[in-house]
């Protein structure tokens, strides 16, 4: 009799001839590529989730290995042309690189260079031709840090025989991403680029699409423009992405050039570690060497000390501004003073932000809620020094905000209101979205007053700034501390203007960060425009 295991046995064995003439019958993989026919063209479409009308277009395609759908054809048909790759894009990379030839690029009004302008594109050229590696563009908020860096990339890829670009933006994307654009092709000669170079545009958080699987760049970039640098402050995915992208930590001689643009480079040196590589040139040394800023720093006598996982200031440091400024200076100074200079800091001729705070004059229903809350946070904070506990501290602070910001929402907007009888366009700016901003643009709005919100994940925040540029809504109440642009007298790429109306800006939340703080005034303050900014407490 047959064992149950060798009937088993038997039974797998019979079946194996089906399983392989199953295999057989298998459909071949799916092209990873589309195949475009002589005569035609292929378009990289950005398609919402879930495609138009909840499906695919007809003859639109989704490529897992592009991310992206594509239309073969000769024409792309207007319904899709919405959703057509960007110039500048790495979807229009992308495409280009199947078609095998560029696609169209942008068009804007032209822009001109002022002196001092020209002058910091000639330093940063003399750099690159005395072969170093990086400049760092640390001139104030508003001073037309970006036309200097498009116009020194131009000039360097050209010096360099170079050809690919990269640029990396803060969020909004759907702002800054476009403001680049405009940029760019504002310095080409009659709307047309006649340098034959090869821009890519892409969001600091959208690094990992240039990465391919084995952890290599996809692509060989010559010429780096990073815009606003702190964000690669700290260990994290996006500066793993950057280090790698423009070879941070490999030899000199073979690293694209790299411009880091931030006024802000961060609350103390020992966050400058996108510069390393430049310091370790400097200095003579291998990059690597210097890949551990902090610690290279503190080995050459700066006050700096790990504190879970991050370099801050050490005990002693922290007791003493003037050792602090001390040490920021002898840091800054040796690419400051280097010859040529490696660090550019031109103040803004138009002087600093004026800065106030405002006083509440809370009511007594108001002061009771507040001091409920403030006892509440009182004893929630004892008992997480008492239990070592960081997040419950962490929690009891976030909710003491959110209660003190909803209190203040009706003074902040009185104050919104008084400005604009005053003739003034007014910007009111928030942390918080449910607490702060929210609360405060729907009080001003039952007031009958139109207002532009570019906080949260609006899809529309570059249209809701331009409302306010406008002037079809006279108060912008925002979150976004870094790269837009609310100026009076902005000029836009169809060379018409934004009001000439002053601004006046208020904080309804203070920001932890002199950082954020500095950069959020400079959304307005700038440019020779000047805007006064005043604390909500």
């Amino acid at each position: 009799m047959a064992t149950r295991s060798s009937r088993k046995a038997t039974a797998r064995r019979k079946s194996s001839p089906r399983r392989a003439t199953s295999a057989k019958k298998r459909p071949a993989a799916a092209p990873t590529v589309p195949t475009i026919p002589p005569g035609q063209r292929v378009w990289l479409l950005e398609l919402p989730w879930g495609g138009l009308g909840g499906g695919t277009p007809a003859r639109v395609t989704y490529y897992k290995a592009l991310t992206a759908h594509a239309y073969v054809g000769t024409a792309l048909p207007s319904p899709l042309e919405p959703y057509a790759s960007k110039p500048y894009s790495y979807l229009r990379w992308l495409e280009d690189e199947l078609n095998g030839s560029e696609g169209p690029g942008a068009t804007a009004a032209p822009m001109t260079l002022r002196p001092e302008q020209h002058a910091d594109v000639d330093a940063i050229v003399a750099a690159a031709q005395r072969q170093f590696r990086q400049v760092h563009l640390a001139n104030d908020v508003g001073t037309g840090k970006t036309l200097v860096a498009v116009a020194a990339a131009k000039a360097i890829a050209t010096l360099r025989g170079a050809r690919t670009i990269l640029v990396t933006v803060d969020r909004p994307a759907r702002i800054t991403i476009p403001s680049w654009r405009r940029t760019i092709a504002a310095l080409c000669h009659d709307n047309q680029c006649d340098d034959d170079l090869r821009w890519i545009i892409m969001s600091s958080d959208s690094l990992g699409k240039l990465m391919a699987r084995n952890g290599r760049p996809r692509l060989k970039v010559d010429v780096a423009v990073i815009d606003e640098a702190h964000q690669f402050r700290h260990a994290s995915k996006r500066t793993s992405y950057l280090r790698r992208l423009t070879r941070m930590d490999g030899p000199h001689e073979k690293a694209p050039f790299v411009l880091t643009i931030t006024a802000t480079p961060g609350h103390h040196p020992g966050e400058w570690g996108f510069l390393s590589s430049l310091y370790a040139q400097v200095h003579g040394d291998p990059s690597a060497r210097w890949a551990d800023f902090g610690r290279a720093l503190a080995e050459r006598g700066v006050p700096l000390e790990t504190s879970y996982g991050k370099w801050t200031w050490t005990a002693e440091a922290k007791e003493s501004l003037p050792m602090q400024q001390a040490a920021i200076g002898d840091v800054r100074d040796i690419l400051q003073r280097h010859d040529p200079p490696l660090m550019l800091t031109r103040s803004a001729p138009w002087g600093p932000p004026p800065f106030d705070v405002d006083l509440v004059e809370l009511t007594p229903d108001q002061w009771q809620a507040y001091e409920l809350e403030w006892g509440d946070f009182q004893r929630e904070m004892q008992l997480a020094r008492t239990g070592n506990n960081v997040a419950r501290g962490l929690a009891a602070l976030v909710r003491l905000r959110q209660k003190a910001s909803m209190i203040r929402v009706e003074h902040t907007v009185a104050a919104a209101k008084a400005e604009l009888e005053r003739g003034y366009q007014v910007l009111i700016a928030t942390e918080m979205v449910s607490t702060a901003a929210h609360p405060v643009a729907e009080l001003l709005e039952a007031d009958g007053i139109p207002v532009a919100r570019i906080y949260g994940s609006n899809p529309q925040a570059e249209s809701e700034r331009m409302r306010f540029q406008r002037g079809e809504a006279p108060v912008v109440v925002f979150n976004t501390p870094t790269a837009i642009n609310l100026q009076a007298r902005e000029q836009f790429a169809d060379s018409t203007f934004a009001t000439d109306t002053p601004r006046r800006g208020f904080f309804h939340q203070a920001r932890y960060s002199g950082l954020l703080a500095e950069q959020t005034m400079g959304r307005a303050h700038r440019n020779h425009q000047v805007c006064a900014w005043s604390l909500v407490i």
